[in-house]
């Protein structure tokens, strides 16, 4: 029961990420004013679009609420999830033995998950806010994919595998999760088009003009950023550094293939990685050229966490399994 509710937890948990990312994408972030209902209700007002509601300055848009709502709803059922696993360890129902810090810590870490979800609408999709969120998402599944792979026995006895190759694993895992940070700055700044709907190049140029310390700026609070509030030039940078992480990302994943493919038990994670690798790039390049179309983004949300997981799942049996 423990191992089927911990694999019902991770669907849940890339739903959350997936309607996260339609309603950033979808400039829902801020469709309902307040948290955790919206204007008051604990689903959206049923009046017409455009009407402004007592004690609320931001005017009704109904699909946009929705959108913010469906999210939370699934956020909120995760979170109940979560708390259910956590008392199950405590009553020791998993099949294999499970130490109480990882469920606690997360548990502990999907509480203050929410607490980011509040803020991201109090402080007006403050970009370093959403960001954390966004990467708190991800980390929330990698959580839950570390519990229920801890649930599971090798049925062989896995070769042993050499240390430099274990510490490249660490650095393109480490390589990758910035990559992903900085794919949720980009969003976040509305910079997914500041180079317009070109690859490889931005701007008619393989370096536009760019500034790098507004790109970086975290900005105060209590200002709107809806829609982003830097210039061009520092959103190219944003763009600029996001398609830098992503060839450095792709070499070092590359070589990391490479480099194991003699290890045979690791045959069929390897694949999963180079095809998701391929599809993820494919992806990124599609929503430049297309103008970010909403299935697009999306997916390109979805698989990066796909290939995080792939790369934690190789961790996992490099690591943690008896060799």
């Amino acid at each position: 029961m423990f191992k089927k509710l911990l694999q019902i937890s991770i669907v849940l948990a890339l739903i959350v990420v997936i309607l996260g990312a339609y309603t950033r994408l979808g400039d829902a972030g801020l469709g309902c004013p307040d948290w955790p209902g919206c204007y008051g209700q604990l689903t959206v007002p049923d009046v017409a679009d455009g009407t402004k509601l007592e004690g609320y300055d931001r005017p009704l848009e109904a699909a946009k609420g929705w959108k913010e709502m469906v999210h939370r709803y699934a956020a909120s059922t995760l979170g109940l999830v979560i708390l259910i696993l956590f008392v199950m360890v405590l009553r020791g129902k998993p099949k294999y033995h499970q130490s109480m810090a990882l469920p606690s810590f997360t548990a502990l870490f999907v509480m203050l998950q929410g607490a980011f979800g509040m803020w991201t609408v109090t402080l007006l999709v403050h970009p370093g806010i959403v960001t954390t969120h966004l990467v708190g998402g991800f980390i929330t599944t990698v959580l839950l994919a570390w519990l229920l792979l801890n649930q599971d026995r090798p049925l062989i006895t896995y070769h042993h595998v050499l240390k430099r190759h274990k510490m490249l694993l660490l650095v393109t895992l480490a390589v990758l999760s910035l990559q992903i940070i900085l794919g949720g700055w980009t969003s976040t700044n509305y910079a997914a088009l500041s180079c317009g709907e070109e690859f490889p190049t931005c701007l008619g140029t393989w370096w536009p003009t760019m500034d790098f310390v507004q790109a970086l700026y975290w900005g105060p609070l209590g200002v709107d950023y809806e829609y982003g509030v830097l210039e061009n030039p520092a959103r190219a940078g944003i763009q600029m550094m996001h398609r830098i992480g992503a060839l450095i990302t792709t070499i070092l994943i590359v070589a990391l293939i490479y480099l194991l493919k003699g290890y045979t038990h690791l045959k069929s994670n390897l694949l999963l990685i180079g095809g998701l690798l391929i599809v993820q790039v494919t992806l990124g390049i599609l929503n430049v050229l297309l103008s970010i179309p909403m299935i697009v983004a999306v997916l390109h949300n979805a698989v990066a966490l796909l290939l995080l997981l792939s790369l934690v799942a190789l961790a996992h049996k490099l690591f943690k399994m008896p060799a």
